[in-house]
């Protein structure tokens, strides 16, 4: 069992203690591993002996063995959950495509997953959807992150948004949430962009606060990274509506016509190579060997500007037109070398872009924000302030963790739009490295896409797809 983390080998002999023999705790670790790979559960060929550890889903045991599946109870128990929620807000009929047909589908059905890709119109058209209904219901949007929040309450103007996490009251401390089906939310529509970005149990704990004549709105791209968390809730869905018959397919609404880049352009002429799995169509710079000079022109002209601005404002603003994505955060093209190499060309800490790394509800900072530090405007000379959205400042020393933002993982850049990303994959393969993260990382641009990547490495990324193991889409093509 060297292939497996101690995490996995000490929960992989706790089951063991009742029973199953060798098989069993290998079969545990595996479970285990898979888990934190992703998947929801582990697809199992073999006859698993007698164990007083499993069983099948209506027994109370730590795993369950759902056919050839096997789960943790709790991922069992949210699967399960959630694909109910959703078939009981189903219906009938076949997908639609188009902006219009999405709108009239919204506006008559309970549940709505408006899918498509970056630039296609899906926060404006759910606007659209919102204004034409008179009077306006009560309405919350949400997205998983703080980031995606603040773009998804930027599109609607005039109404707030949160994180899931606070629309939820979810606790630090992993309690129930303050918001469930024994108390659920005061709402009649619910907007969630961003639904790639979130997993199987944060999705079933949304569901469970609902109540049951509330309408929902999902956003997202099928074709994005899933969430960092198990799952990947949004493909499952999409893929299960996508169906001939299946109960979901009146629920799915497609937009196609990209407005943000022509059908032409380098950006997107990227995309459509990744989707179809083309890496001899994508255009790339093998790694370079002198990587400071290289590194030059693209962090002088991107971030350059930002030490000489004074209005934090203009500079948030600023930040938003260049990053620097990686797939990982070691090694000498990862995260952690990239910022120090940036941070030494510019010699300076003045406009230096941050990124939060852990919740502190207190200042209003979530995990994936992004500040930038500055002095005030009116003590130049002053002491650097860390800025934030909405002209918020908070001394440094204040913050929760955070690390520079120069470069940043493609995970963490979800959600985001630059005018001009350059995607950094690195030196050798990489199981992170995918056509999902390829597809996220260069679809973050709005006008230019760099991509560095030796041709070996770019080839083999285009080729793994993500597959997380997961009974959902059965579920939801199947009748409970």
């Amino acid at each position: 069992m060297n292939e497996f983390t101690d995490i996995d080998r000490h929960f992989a002999r706790f089951i063991a203690r009742f029973g199953g023999g060798e098989a069993m705790e290998l079969a545990a670790a595996r479970l285990s591993q898979s888990v934190r790979q992703g998947h929801i559960c582990l697809r199992i060929a073999e006859t698993l002996a007698e164990s007083r550890a499993v069983g099948p889903p209506d027994a109370v045991t730590p795993l369950v063995l759902d056919g050839d599946r096997l789960y943790l109870r709790r991922y069992f128990n949210d699967e399960t959950a959630l694909a109910k929620a959703l078939l009981a807000r189903a219906s009938g009929g076949t997908p639609v495509e188009g902006q219009e047909a999405a709108i009239e589908r919204a506006l008559a059905s309970p549940l709505t997953i408006l899918a498509g890709g970056p630039g296609t119109g899906k926060t404006a058209t759910a606007a659209q959807i919102l204004r034409r209904m008179e009077p306006l219901p009560r309405v919350a949007l949400a997205a998983p992150t703080g980031k995606a929040a603040a773009r998804l309450e930027a599109a609607f103007g005039g109404l707030r948004a949160s994180t899931l996490h606070r629309l939820l009251g979810i606790r630090p401390d992993g309690g129930r949430p303050r918001y469930h089906a024994a108390n659920p939310l005061a709402l009649d529509m619910l907007v969630v962009d961003e639904v790639s970005m979130a997993p199987l149990p944060l999705l079933r704990m949304l569901f469970d606060a609902l109540p049951p004549t509330a309408r929902v709105l999902l956003l997202g791209d099928p074709d994005q990274l899933a969430s960092v968390d198990p799952g990947s809730v949004l493909a499952d869905v999409v893929d299960a509506a996508s169906v001939p018959g299946s109960p979901l397919g009146g629920t799915l609404a497609v937009l196609r016509r990209n407005y943000r880049f022509d059908a032409g352009s380098p950006v997107a002429r990227a995309c459509e190579a990744i989707r179809e799995g083309r890496s001899d169509a994508l255009e790339s710079k093998p790694l370079p060997k002198k990587l400071d000079e290289a590194l030059r022109e693209p962090v002088l002209e991107g971030y350059g500007p930002l030490g000489q601005e004074r209005d934090p404002v203009k500079a948030l603003e600023a930040l938003e037109r260049f990053r620097i994505l990686c797939a990982v955060r070691q090694g000498p093209y990862g995260v952690e070398e990239l910022n120090r190499r940036a941070a030494a060309l510019l010699q300076r800490e003045a406009g230096t872009p941050i990124l939060i790394t852990q919740n502190a509800p207190g200042l209003g900072l979530f995990n994936g924000d992004t500040g930038i530090l500055l002095p005030d405007p009116s003590e130049p000379d002053g002491p650097l302030w860390a800025w934030f959205p909405g002209e918020r400042r908070i001394a440094p020393a204040q913050l929760p963790p955070y690390e520079p933002a120069f470069a940043m993982t493609v995970h963490k850049s979800q959600g985001s739009e630059f005018d001009r990303v350059l995607l950094v994959l690195p030196e050798h393969d990489n199981p992170v490295l995918t056509r999902e993260l390829l597809y996220t990382g260069l679809t973050r641009a709005r006008r230019r896409a760099d991509l560095w990547a030796n041709p070996d490495v770019l080839e083999t990324a285009v080729a793994r797809r993500t597959e997380r193991a997961s009974g959902l889409r059965e579920r939801l093509t199947s009748v409970f």
